[in-house]
Parts: C-alpha cells; structure tokens; sequence
C-alpha cells in the first residue's frame, strides 16, 4: 500500500479527521490531501515531502522510519522505466501489413521536483551577493551617521600667569580653600548639553581655565576680587554668580566677554 493511503488509514483508525493532522502538523490541507492521495507532481521536493511525512507520522503517535522507507519505495517504483520489448536477434518489430514498424523517439523530461531545484553553487553565489548587500548598507548608515563638523577653535591668546596649582584644564571647585573671603562670590560656567565652547576665565587676575567645554559639562570658582569669562560660543554657555544666572553681553563677534566684580 502506498505511503499516503498506509497514512490515511491509520488516521481513520484513530478516528482523526484531515483537519486534526493539518491543526497539529501545520500542513496545508491540500498539502496532506496530495499526501494521502499519491499525487507527488502538487507536492514540493523530496525533502519536504520526507518532513510532511515525519511530522504526518508524529502527529498519529507512530514512528515515521517504516513510512519514510514505503515513501522510498513509492518513488523508486515511479521513476522505475518501463520494460521494452526485446527483439529477437535478426527481427525487427512489424505491423500487420508486414512492414517495419516505426518505434518513436521518447524525450525525456525532468521530474517536477527536479525542476525546481536550487543548485548548491547558485545558492553560494546568492548568500555572497547577500552578505556584499549588507556590508554596503552598514557602510552608508555609518558614514550618514558622522559627525563631520569641526570644535570651536580657541583664538590665539598671549601668556598670562597662572594661579600656583591651579591647573589650565580642570580645577575642583574650592580646592585648597577653607573659608571663602567676605565679599567673594561663586562663579559657575554650564555648557548646554549636546553642544560645546572654547572658554576661557579669569579669576582674580590669574588664569583659572582655558580651553574647549564639552556639553553638560560645569565648572565653580570662587572670586574675591573680580572674574573676566571670554567665550567662543556664547549661546552654548550659561554663566551664574551665586546661583543667579548672568546674560552674558553682545559684543557683535564670535567672542563674547563678561566681567564680574566681587563690589558689585
């Protein structure tokens, strides 16, 4: 009996319809029905039909090796040539008037299955073009994704003296210091997240910072005398003394200059 009607059969032994082996396989329905029926030219290739019978099998709680193996049977029988007649040596085939008979050309035609068939160098090439394809595409995001544009630049500036162990980069605020002077006010520099500035300060005539602020960054000094803040990109900065924010002044260039005094 054929793999497909051994199948059926078991099916209905259990009293399983169609659709409960298409709920619990995930086949198509008509998929199962070419299965049942032997009809192999609306199934897809071997290995697939192989997997509807595995799961076919499972599904009915038996094991697939016995229907996997009548399955091969099915197809050897299929693809089997037929017999041709054999003539006997000095006799040709004739028809009834006595005359040979002409014997037709057969052309062959590749099955159905072999039709649809992949060849493996035809994959390869595919998964290489595949690969090339997301390379590029990886490339093109991350050059979109640069930021090419370039710091603030710090103009030229002439030496001044430096405060003694105070550095020119980082300075923590209140360090060495016990208790500040009366009259001395707090100092404070913010730099607007996502964006950056050169700056530059002055605390009390001595060279307190200079250099380019990242944003979100923040900076305290504390003045006694008087503070002079200079900065390359003034809408980026926010300036407080004591915690009161202090517009810095326009002067009409790149280059804004606040100065504060400790008398004010």
């Amino acid at each position: 009996m054929p793999v497909g009607k051994k199948l059926a059969a078991e099916r209905r032994s259990q009293g399983k319809t169609t659709h409960d082996i298409v709920m619990t396989t995930r086949i198509m329905a008509r998929k199962i029905d070419a299965l049942e029926n032997g009809r192999w030219d609306d199934l897809p290739a071997e290995p697939y039909v192989k997997g509807y019978i595995q799961n076919y099998a499972q599904a009915l709680g038996l094991d697939a090796k016995p229907f996997l193996e009548e399955y091969a049977r099915d197809i050897g029988a299929e693809r089997a040539e037929p017999d041709q007649p054999v003539v006997a040596e000095g006799s040709a085939p004739v028809d009834d008037t006595g005359s040979l008979k002409r014997i037709p050309e057969r052309t062959l035609v590749p099955h159905r299955r072999d039709m649809h068939a992949i060849p493996g160098r035809t994959l390869a090439i595919v998964a290489v073009a595949a690969v090339i394809v997301i390379l590029l595409l990886w490339g093109i995001a991350a050059l979109a994704g640069r930021d090419d544009t370039p710091p603030p630049i710090a103009p030229e500036t002439t030496a001044t003296p430096t405060a003694p162990g105070v550095s020119t980069e980082t300075t923590t605020p209140g360090a060495g210091v016990t208790t500040p002077p009366e009259g001395s006010f707090t100092l404070a520099v913010v730099v607007t997240p996502g964006d950056s500035s050169w700056v530059r300060v002055l605390v009390d005539g001595l060279l307190a910072y200079e250099g380019t602020m990242p944003g979100g960054e923040s900076k305290e000094w504390t003045v006694s005398t008087s503070a002079v803040v200079r900065a390359g990109k003034p809408d980026a900065v926010t300036i407080t003394r004591d915690g009161v924010p202090v517009e810095m002044p326009d002067s009409g260039d790149e280059i804004a200059e606040l100065t504060l005094s400790a008398s004010e």
